[in-house]
């Protein structure tokens, strides 16, 4: 089968803001300044498995959004006005993941994909997962089928298309949580080179010292803090649930042309 062409960074760069990954994006800007509270206060969920946040205050929280993304809140805006974020910065950091997941493809490297979300991103990495086995890395599936206790529910680590999620049996399901990546790394121990992933599975493989390419949203800025403090080596500041799974196929695609 022909190889999709990967997209040109000006060709990204308008997909992008078309779509809403970036540019002009629907996260209310209530929602926002409500978990940069969130990870100031080191709040679990917020936090993504990540410690040492209190440290920094709300408005520490907010400078890393606005350096990391490009938006700065405006006193009296609608709390359920979109947010803003900035496409070139995550172009920039677009171009040092391409980089890091070449290298992991021509080193054959050991890598653990993961998301906490089932639709949107999930479409991205799948992809990125795709092309990474293909071009001789290791995609490692540790604790696959394990059972892991996430808000009182119990819940099974599940692999699919080699990213791992939280899964039911039946259902895969939206979460914040660290406690399947601890899970996770626990039975791998330090037998992975690379992990790429959001939410919780992101920010405890920064936690444990782990070479990360984060995705995060502008409401989430637990990994952006990690990012400032150089425990996360890349973070993609981009909207990780657009309506349309498909509209993440080119950003895949540009992140995977050195592979080709």
């Amino acid at each position: 089968m022909e190889q999709p062409v990967p997209p040109t960074r000006d060709e990204l760069r308008e997909h992008l803001v078309t779509t809403r990954i970036a540019g002009s994006v629907q996260t209310p800007v209530g929602d926002v300044l409500r978990k940069a509270q969130f990870v100031a206060d080191g709040e679990e969920e917020a936090s993504f498995g990540l410690t040492g946040l209190t440290k920094y205050s709300h408005s520490d929280v907010l400078e890393q959004i606005r350096l990391q993304f490009g938006w700065t809140p405006t006193p009296g805006e609608h709390p359920y006005g979109p947010t803003y974020i900035d496409p070139d910065i995550l172009l920039d950091e677009l171009e040092l993941a391409r980089d890091r997941i070449t290298l992991a493809g021509r080193e054959g490297q050991r890598v653990i994909m993961a998301t906490g979300h089932p639709t949107g991103v999930f479409s991205l990495h799948a992809r990125v997962a795709d092309a990474l086995r293909l071009a001789g890395a290791k995609l490692l599936n540790p604790a696959d089928g394990e059972r892991v206790r996430v808000r009182d529910n119990d819940r099974l680590v599940r692999y699919v298309m080699d990213v791992a999620t939280l899964s039911s049996g039946a259902n895969l399901y939206h979460t914040h949580s660290a406690y399947p990546m601890r899970l996770v790394l626990d039975t791998v121990g330090d037998q992975v080179d690379l992990v790429i992933g959001d939410h919780g599975w992101a920010g405890t493989a920064a936690e444990r010292g782990i070479d990360v390419i984060g995705i995060a949203d502008i409401n989430d800025p637990a990994l952006p803090m990690a990012r400032f403090e150089g425990r996360a080596a890349v973070v993609l500041g981009m909207d990780d649930n657009v309506v349309l799974p498909r509209h993440y196929d080119p950003v895949a695609d540009f992140l995977t042309a050195g592979l080709r």
